[in-house]
């Protein structure tokens, strides 16, 4: 129906760092979606929180537009 823009998503998720490790996660495309590869789970859980509030907030300003498009006709 629609595509996540998971090139923005992926760019903040890698740009973040491991406040213990000082390392950088990878986000991986998956066939189910994405997954995040961290340094250790605490980090890892911190950045899929933050991962579903961006999908969240994407999906919400794609419905909007759409409804938007729709109200027009």
């Amino acid at each position: 129906m629609f595509d996540l823009n998971y090139d923005l998503i992926k760019k903040e998720i890698e740009s973040e760092v491991c406040k213990e490790h000082g390392l950088h996660p990878e986000l991986i495309k998956t066939d189910e979606g994405f997954g995040i590869k961290a340094c250790c789970e605490p980090f890892r859980e911190e950045l899929v929180e933050k991962s579903g509030k961006m999908i969240e907030e994407e999906t919400k300003k794609m419905l909007d537009e759409m409804m938007k498009d729709l109200s027009k006709e």
